[in-house]
């Protein structure tokens, strides 16, 4: 296999680095502070000066500042990578992807996807689903100074939507424990899945940087989304959409996975059931994010969709009774104004907390329709720990941001999180506001 291998320098194209300072925290009660406004995007180039829409989990620095990536905005409105102090409130771009050309292709990547991963030595990891040599996407790495390498740029896609590497990497990567670097692309690979796409790959970065697919998913498999890695060395995750012509009604629902980090050993540990014509089942549909290890061969993940009411479920897999899954918690229907109490569509990452809590958001439901924060123990009790606000029904502005997404970063008794919208409207409406960095303090 043949690897296109480059280095973008953080001083080349002439890509700034800013700053701004927020003046204060707003807050809205004494857990939740909305701790930044992002800009609105210009509705036809999708640019902003310092970034919009933070579609990204942020990740916490060796400085303890708060450092993630938007999806748009920037010079040329393909993203940035921004750091957040806490203490200060001052807000940095780090890095600008830089402009596409007329095949989607750039140097360093766009639309980066979906989180960022401390590795060693302090480096940050993160990945741009779009942009790169061939428009397929890259792996690239940022210092907190800013300095900015690409590390592997994903090849060509031939006429039938395969290669040999994968193509758009998504969700996050893991530093597994012999220290190399893990992840996944949802598209790519030699293998055909659903709408004649490559099925994906999960893929290895050494510390010298030398890249290697470890694993190309088959139509049986789905197409890869997540990675985690469980206390008994293995790499476990999700992937969605297990066929490879459309079947009548809803997608496949996925899969739960294991292997090796060498891609041996592969096993299909669960395969979710289909939905109805409603979108509904008993076990969940569509995990797209990581896992989480609550104890030993115990793992915890949310379903974006299925349920018994269609809007997601929490899930159990347990090593010790393989073979199924224990829905912990099912969210509730949504009425015709789409709000419930629960909240709906969890699509992000679970947050392992103090005393085993988990925690995360969903994208929709709630009150106000536009999401909530909730904290799930393993016995199932759920709490809802904030309740996002209305947006304004023109400009789709609020103080503490809608639609949150991508999960939460713990620490300590603290949660951070981002809402791709509300917080800064726009004249465009709610799907062109700025979105929102916050972060919710527990009380225990």
């Amino acid at each position: 296999m043949s690897a296109r291998w480059f280095t973008f320098a953080g001083a080349a194209a002439a890509l700034l680095m800013t700053a701004v300072t927020v003046p204060s925290a707003v807050a809205d009660g004494p857990t939740f502070s909305t701790l930044y406004k992002f800009e609105a995007p210009a509705v036809t180039t999708s640019t902003s000066a310092l970034g919009s829409q933070p579609d990204t989990l942020p990740v916490l620095g060796p400085d303890g500042a708060i450092y993630g990536m938007t999806s748009v905005g920037g010079q040329y409105g393909n993203g940035v990578v921004y750091r957040f102090d806490r203490n200060t409130h001052q807000y940095t771009v780090l890095h600008t992807f830089s402009a596409l050309n007329a095949n989607g292709e750039n140097a360093d990547g766009a639309t980066p996807g979906m989180a960022l991963t401390r590795g060693p030595n302090d480096v940050i990891y993160g990945m741009a689903s779009d942009g790169g040599q061939n428009g397929t996407g890259t792996i690239f790495k940022i210092t907190t100074s800013g300095e900015f390498n690409v590390l592997y740029t994903f090849s060509a896609l031939d006429a039938n939507g395969n290669n040999q590497d994968g193509a758009y990497p998504l969700r996050a990567m893991v530093v597994a424990n012999d220290g190399n670097l893990y992840g996944t692309t949802r598209l790519g690979g030699p293998n055909t899945c659903l709408f004649t796409h490559g099925c994906g790959v999960a893929w290895m970065i050494d510390g010298k940087g030398n890249f290697k697919v470890v694993h190309p998913f088959t139509a049986d498999e789905g197409h890869a989304a997540s990675l985690l890695q469980g206390v008994d060395g293995y790499l476990y995750g999700c992937a969605v959409w297990p066929a490879t012509s459309l079947p009548p009604g809803p997608l496949p629902s996925g899969t739960l996975y294991r292997m090796a980090p060498s891609g041996q050993d592969f096993q299909v540990l669960y395969a979710f059931s289909q939905t109805n014509s409603s979108g509904e089942n008993m076990d969940g549909a569509d995990c797209y994010e990581p896992l989480v290890e609550a104890r030993p061969g115990v793992f915890y993940g949310a379903a974006f969709h299925g349920g018994t009411n269609g809007n997601g479920v929490v899930f159990r897999y347990s090593l010790w009774n393989p073979g199924s899954v224990e829905v912990v918690h099912d969210f509730s229907a949504l009425n015709s104004a789409g709000q419930n109490w629960d909240g709906a569509a969890p699509g992000g990452r679970l947050a392992l907390g103090p005393h085993g809590t988990l925690s995360s958001n969903t994208e929709s439901g709630g009150a106000n329709g536009n999401g909530v924060i909730y904290s799930l123990r393993e016995d199932g009790c759920f709490e809802v720990l904030h309740t996002f606000s209305a947006t304004n029904a023109t400009t789709g502005a609020n103080d503490d941001g809608a639609f949150p997404d991508e999960g939460l970063l713990a620490d300590g008794n603290k949660l951070i999180g981002i809402a791709i919208y509300g917080g800064n409207g726009s004249s465009a409406g709610y799907n062109n506001s700025g979105g929102t960095l916050y972060e919710l303090k527990l009380d225990h």
